[in-house]
């Protein structure tokens, strides 16, 4: 089989849960191919969309929220939204693409790319099996818009929030977010530590911006380091190579502070630390549920990661706080208490989904089978 996964590069965790639909598609022995759909119009659009954004979610959080808030309350089943309309244009590429590289799956994690799909269902195309994917644990603006064959939530507990939204029922399954494997497998904390050459006997507190290294992570790393008199805490500052710089002006000196760039070896860390500090995105938080790791959510870019901070509170797979010092209290706390530890990861095995990937592909793996050739209509349930 081969599998076309749609992405965009408006920040890491679209393209994090593609890559891992990717792994576990050649694993199985398939064909996987990662395209930016932004990049079928042209390169220079899907930069411009993609810096404006991570710019934005950088530096302008609290607008970020307001553009969030305000496409909460114009998204409706009533009628289309200008943003599937914006995607028409790219949605003509995409249907030429398929033509001259015909595909048996499409796999979606971004909905820029699921708006597209959907006109070309909606105007008669002939298409493959086609599985959108969630990467927030929330029903976002516009997903009204939608006709595709299936909709992956992140947990079981969405799909009423997504059917309350206009999504058929008997197209929603609870599979999870896709991670790669990496993080679901076997890792002993001190094996970790003497890999990544850290402390082995002290606590070892990670702090992570997500892949674009947003947040107040200096101001907070600073706080922390001012509370932690036992103990490393290693910051991953993601691509985010201005903030990466002034960690290192700030704690060069400083030899509790371990300070860690762009890195492939992100479940190694997790594996390390006694806790987590994170904002709440939907991949960075499935990674550390996956890892079952204890986890202190600090705060938020406005919208889907408010609902993700909220989704993980509720079920007691992380603690969250609005200020700084209440974070690193519960996070200090945290390390220090074993058996809340044990409580929460428990909790955090119930509810990950280690084998979300797998499903999906299992998913596009019998509908395509089950299609007759020249069939343009999905399958009866």
């Amino acid at each position: 089989m081969k599998i076309l996964i749609l992405s965009c590069n408006t920040g890491g965790g679209h393209n994090t849960a593609a890559r891992a639909m990717k792994e576990e598609i050649e694993r199985q022995g398939h064909e996987a191919i990662v395209l930016d759909y932004l990049a079928l119009a042209n390169q220079i659009t899907s930069n411009l969309i993609s810096s404006s954004y991570i710019n934005m979610a950088r530096y302008s959080p609290h607008f970020f929220g307001m553009i969030y808030r305000t496409s909460m309350a114009i998204s409706t089943n009533r009628h289309l939204s200008p943003v599937y309309y914006a995607n028409i244009p790219i949605a003509k590429r995409l249907a030429a693409y398929l033509e001259e590289n015909p595909v048996d799956g499409i796999v979606m994690t971004h909905l820029f790319a699921m708006e597209g799909l959907s006109y070309l269902r909606r105007r008669g195309d002939a298409l493959p099996v086609n599985v959108a994917i969630a990467t927030d644990y929330t029903c976002q603006p516009f997903w009204e818009d939608l006709d595709c064959d299936y909709y992956v939530l992140p947990h079981e507990d969405l799909i009423d929030e997504y059917a309350s939204r206009g999504l058929p029922p008997d197209r929603l399954r609870a599979y999870g977010i896709p991670v790669s494997s990496q993080f679901s497998r076997e890792e002993n904390r001190g094996d970790a530590r003497r890999r990544l050459n850290l402390p082995e006997e002290e606590p070892l507190f990670l702090v992570m911006g997500g892949s674009m290294g947003s947040g107040h992570i200096l101001t907070f790393t600073e706080r922390l380091l001012a509370e932690v008199r036992n103990g490393t805490i290693a910051v991953i500052c993601g691509s985010n190579q201005k903030l990466l710089s002034a960690m290192e002006e700030r704690f060069s000196r400083e030899p509790r502070v371990r300070l860690i760039g762009f890195t492939n070896e992100v479940a190694d860390y997790m594996s390390a630390c006694d806790v987590l500090y994170t904002k709440p995105g939907g991949l960075t938080s499935t990674e550390a549920l996956v890892r079952n790791v204890p986890l202190i959510h600090t705060a938020p870019i406005p919208g889907c990661e408010t609902a993700n901070s909220r989704f993980f509170a509720e079920h007691g797979i992380s603690f969250s706080a609005h200020t700084i010092e209440e974070q690193i209290r519960y996070g200090c706390d945290l390390a220090q208490n074993a058996v809340i530890q044990r409580e929460m990861m428990r909790r955090q095995s119930k509810n990950a989904r280690p084998d979300a990937a797998r499903k999906i592909l299992a998913l596009i793996e019998e509908k395509a089978q089950a299609r007759r050739p020249g069939k343009t209509d999905p399958p009866k349930e």
